[in-house]
């Protein structure tokens, strides 16, 4: 027979101190077998350690009823409340138990599958019941997985040796700070903490520093360096179980029992990376260590532009620590820079010195990377994002290949130009060819320049392009439709196997009209004695405009 629903405020009365003798079931003098839970009515829950479920049987006119409740479970009576923090005052039996009681309020006190059984037995048929010595008989299996206490464990290491383990047993305490592991680093050196947890089953942790250029990390496995001279308590752990429809929520804290001293590096203290030109006219670079004092002098900043004849040196108008990252300095130059300028910065005689003491060392001539600016592409579209389910589209929106896709190995459901989230540099998806080059294919971009058209000027056009391992292929070709431009991609001795951008200038003489094409294809003619199936994938197509140096 159908099970009864029961309204929320009912059972929870019933649950907290409504005697059983208190309830008449309201179906009459037919027989049925039903039950009501404070988890719902699926027979399968999840809970955390030291939670209870309460249960109730609303069968009718049953000859007998029986709970039957396994080891590591305890019976709870009936006048606690939703509020109580511990229920182990109101424990009144644990199990194995059977109980002949219409109401059951179990708390789980150890982790693992319970299963607790509902045996009821008729003088009729009802639905699901078997026929056994004269009467009919019917169990209804509940399944409860119990999660244990998340109990963390972790190590840290100094390079390859391991200089703290704790386990999950382990219980560090301020308290106990004088005994703690102590370990001497040099400033700019890095220590790796490495979550082991297994215990409770966490889905995620939270690392939290103390003296450390990080002050949080959400990674198994986290580098955190030291910069400020000092003695530092390393910090804690926070251990995480996302509630979910398979899952409690759980959380637990540990601190780590580890004193971390930080003395002056021996090593120099030098520029590191490549310096950077932002959006907003920035040019910042990174040391090999945090920043006490810096002043503006002994940094020569020289722009070049071919196109308007333009080779100078810019003064430094200011010099500052950045405020996030006190191991990046920032320059602000006395005049503006373009995104179609090219920039080198050079180093000498200056006053730059770290936390530690040290002076920054001088650096030749080196190239600033220019952040160019925004793409004028709709990602959506130029990332191949928005998924069709039209082959001849290539199973993405805003292009089009026709009827000739259908050639590759899968037929129309695997096309030569097919729309995959097998890679992607960007997002979530790629656009991917597979074919043996023996005819000529073309991928129309029909939405490049929807809705509002392209304005003439030069710009920076790039791809990411993924060519599989084995690929041989020479090239590819980009073909604006109006005005009419030819770009033919180089590809032949680039990386195999990886994620790399390679990247034009062009210059648009006249506006772009909106619905003009911008198309991809791979021909015949430009990848001469190419044979065999060749894999690459396409993603993230960039027009970025570059502002001329007027």
């Amino acid at each position: 027979m159908k099970k009864i629903l029961i309204l929320t405020s009912l059972l929870l009365a019933i649950i907290y101190g409504c005697e059983e003798d208190d309830y008449v079931a309201p179906y009459g003098d037919f027989s049925s077998f039903s039950w009501v839970t404070t988890e719902g009515d699926d027979g399968e829950y999840y809970k955390a350690l030291n939670e209870f479920i309460g249960l109730y049987d609303l069968s009718n006119n049953p000859l007998a009823s029986t709970w039957v409740i396994p080891e590591g479970v305890s019976i709870l009576n009936t006048k606690f409340t939703n509020s109580e923090i511990d229920l182990s005052p109101f424990i009144i039996g644990d199990g194995p138990a059977n109980v002949g009681t219409k109401q059951v309020n179990l708390l789980f006190n150890t982790p693992g599958v319970k299963e607790v059984q509902l045996r009821n037995t008729f003088s009729e048929e009802v639905q699901g019941s078997e026929l056994v010595d004269g009467v009919w008989q019917i169990t209804k299996a509940f399944t409860i997985t119990v999660f244990d206490n998340i109990k963390p464990s972790f190590k840290v290491m100094k390079g390859d040796e391991e200089i703290l383990s704790v386990s999950e047993n382990d219980e560090p305490s301020l308290d106990n700070i004088d005994s703690w592991t102590k370990v001497i680093i040099e400033a700019g050196e890095e220590l790796t903490y490495i979550d082991l947890t297994t215990t409770g089953e966490p889905s995620g942790r939270k690392w939290n520093f103390t003296g450390a250029k990080q002050e949080t990390s959400n990674k198994d496995e986290a580098a955190a360096s030291y910069f400020s001279l000092g003695t530092y308590p390393a910090g804690f752990i926070e251990s995480t179980r996302e509630e979910s429809a398979t899952s409690p929520k759980g959380e637990a804290i540990k601190i780590i029992p580890l004193l971390i001293e930080v003395i002056p590096s021996s090593k120099p203290f030098e520029l590191v990376g490549t310096p950077n030109m932002s959006a907003d006219g920035v040019l910042s670079f990174s040391v090999s260590g945090e920043i006490d004092t810096a002043i503006n002098q002994g940094f020569t900043v020289n722009v070049k532009n071919a196109a308007a004849n333009f080779d100078e040196n810019i003064p430094v108008e200011s010099v500052s620590i950045n405020a996030d990252d006190a191991t990046v300095l920032e320059l602000k130059l006395s005049a503006p820079t373009f995104n179609s300028d090219e920039i080198e910065i050079s180093f000498s005689g200056g006053v730059v010195t770290s936390v530690d003491t040290r002076t920054l060392e001088d650096f030749e001539p080196v190239s600033v990377k220019i952040e160019l600016g925004s793409n004028i592409l709709s990602q959506e579209w130029a990332s191949y994002e928005s998924e069709d389910t039209n082959w001849r589209r290539g199973f993405v929106k805003g292009f089009w290949v026709g009827g000739t896709n259908d050639d590759g190995p899968g037929g129309q459901t695997e096309t030569i130009f097919f729309r995959t989230t097998d890679k992607a540099s960007d997002g979530e998806a790629s656009m991917r060819y597979k074919f043996d080059i023996s005819k000529n294919m073309r991928l129309q971009g029909s939405d490049f320049s929807k809705p509002n058209g392209i304005p003439a000027g030069t710009y920076f056009i790039s791809y990411m392009v993924y060519l599989e391992n084995g690929n041989t292929m020479k090239s590819f070709r980009s073909t604006l439709a109006n005005p009419s431009i030819i770009m033919d991609w180089d590809i032949e001795n680039i990386a195999r196997g990886e994620w790399v951008e390679i990247s034009r200038i062009e210059t648009v003489d006249s506006d772009i009209p909106s619905g003009t094409r911008f198309d991809l294809s791979v021909d015949t003619e430009t990848n001469s004695g190419v044979t065999g199936e060749q894999i690459i994938y396409f993603d993230d197509l960039k027009w970025i405009p570059l502002n001329p140096r007027i």
